[in-house]
């Protein structure tokens, strides 16, 4: 008998801390929006931040907002329909095209980087498409003096694998982990390749039109995107437009433009199987054993599931997180480059999740 009393009690005491948990998780998300928008306003009055944030909970919009201007010049402000460059937010749809071509038996991941790339050089022999996709090749990165036609003229794909085709590697492939955007422009070249499409076709018909994004895609750097917002840099206390560089020295690394209602929908797609099959999600989210680095996505495991990735450009920065786990979504967009978008990111996070922002929080 008082075994038996013991364990109910017990189980009576789970059940009670359950349900406090779950009432003091519903009364988080009725405060969250307000206590979220002070924490982000109290960043943009100091002139750190410029952008839009959204952040989103088992699949609905809990709190989205926009900051400062899109066009300084002009006071034109931001929106939450404003587009912004990803930078390097953009690796993750490369990933994910591998991926498809990968489900639609045009690639295998463990084949070697030659079967695609017959001019591969023999010290690339060893390198797979998966240590590509993962940073785990050993191919050297890019520095200012690397690209021999400066960085403000176009490159054809050739010319951009060129400037790094014939160094050497940085070490042996599969041993290390080093974060370039080299391997990221072969992996371009790849999609190409094997698509017959060019990268921003790929994109276009594979991943933005059948998720509805249309407010998504990957521009040359003269186009004009319709609600672009302008990207700027400090000059002491003051504004500047950023540094100009063209954009294929970004293609497959970089360069995809988008809004945070769009990126809203590529997670929720994440979570289904209108791209990928789960396998092949799985694989994305699969960190490697150096780098903890899935395909375009960094993987914590503790003190949560946590998949995110940050980008930084000339005149823009961005942060992305997802919480799989307790089906969260975090996104922030700025067009000044040195916003802190991690900072604001993982503070709303922290917010959302344990009630508190984190201690390095700003």
């Amino acid at each position: 008998m008082h075994k038996c009393f013991h364990v109910s009690n017990r189980a009576e005491v789970a059940l009670i801390a359950l349900v406090l948990g779950h009432a003091a998780f519903a009364q988080n998300e009725s405060t969250f929006p307000s206590k979220a928008d002070q924490y982000v306003s109290s960043v943009a009055n100091q002139r750190k931040f410029r952008g839009a944030v959204l952040v989103a909970l088992k699949g609905k919009m809990l709190f989205t907002k926009s900051y400062g201007n899109a066009v300084e010049a002009w006071n034109v402000p931001n929106t939450i329909e404003t587009k912004f460059e990803l930078a390097s937010l953009t690796k993750q749809f490369t990933g994910a095209a591998i991926l498809q071509l990968a489900q639609a038996g045009k690639l295998q991941l463990e084949n070697r980087v030659s079967v695609y790339y017959p001019q591969a050089p023999d010290s690339w022999r060893d390198i797979t498409v998966d240590e590509l996709v993962r940073h785990t090749s050993g191919l050297p990165n890019n520095e200012m003096n690397d690209f021999s036609k400066g960085i403000c003229t176009p490159y054809t794909r050739e010319e951009l694998i060129a400037t790094f085709r014939s160094r050497p590697l940085a070490f042996k492939p599969g041993t290390h982990w080093a974060y370039t955007n080299t391997e990221y422009y072969l992996l371009a070249y790849i999609i190409e390749r094997l698509s017959g499409q060019s990268y921003e076709e790929y994109l276009t018909k594979n991943i933005f039109q059948p998720l509805g994004m249309n407010d998504s895609g990957f521009a040359s750097t003269l186009s004009l995107v319709p609600r672009m917002a302008e990207g700027y840099a400090r000059d002491g206390e003051r504004l500047r437009h950023r540094d100009y560089f063209d954009r294929s020295l970004e293609i497959g690394a970089g360069g995809v433009y988008s809004t945070v209602t769009d990126m809203m929908r590529w997670s929720a797609a994440l979570d289904s199987e209108i791209l990928l099959k789960r396998p092949w999600v799985d694989v994305m989210f699969k960190p490697s054993s150096a780098g903890a680095y899935g395909y375009g996505w960094f993987v914590e495991t503790k003190p949560r599931l946590k998949e995110y990735h940050e980008g930084s450009d000339p005149g823009f920065a961005a942060f992305e997180i997802r919480y799989p786990d307790e089906g969260a979504f975090i996104i922030v967009f700025s067009n000044l480059e040195d916003a802190p978008v991690r900072d604001i990111a993982n503070g709303l996070g922290g917010l959302l999740l344990d009630g508190k922002f984190p201690e390095n929080a700003k």
